[in-house]
């Protein structure tokens, strides 16, 4: 994998799924200049936060092919594997996909970010093991939190 930050600057985003791996991609995604679809039967309660704008729409529904017809970047998070693979598979191969199921299907997945002192460092574990790296980060946040920053050392 080759590791970037994507500039999502007008792109759409269509989120399959409006569970807690879905609440935790849209909370990273929703202040991006971009538009998002967040496409579910139901929403965790987080979602009930939310006020749509033009930028942001929560569908209520199954998923349907048209749903990401016109995405850009699309991530895969519902609890149904059938869905998920479905999603995957009705995918263009201009689209970029982030199956959080099976990183087998994804084009990319994300990096666990760290920000300090106008740094941003990123952390992954290849999409194999997210409480591992959670753990790491909050051990590398803590020490940096330790640290006296000298720029001399």
């Amino acid at each position: 994998m080759y590791p970037v930050q994507l500039n999502l600057k007008g792109k759409h985003v269509v989120i399959i799924g409006g569970g807690k791996i879905a609440w935790r991609k849209f909370s990273k995604l929703k202040s991006e200049p971009c538009s998002i679809d967040v496409i579910a039967r139901e929403f965790h309660e987080h979602f009930d936060m939310i006020q749509p704008t033009k930028h942001i729409r929560l569908i209520q529904a199954d998923y349907q092919r048209e749903h990401i017809a016109h995405a850009d970047l699309i991530i895969i998070a519902t609890n149904q594997p059938e869905t998920n693979d479905r999603v995957a598979q009705d995918a263009l191969p201009s689209q970029w996909v982030n199956h959080t199921g099976d990183r087998k299907q994804s084009d990319f997945y994300n990096t666990l970010d760290i920000e300090h002192n106008g740094l941003i460092i990123s952390i992954s574990s290849h999409g194999q093991d997210i409480q591992r790296t959670q753990h790491y980060a909050a051990k590398i946040k803590a020490w940096l939190d330790s640290t006296k920053e000298d720029m001399h050392e």
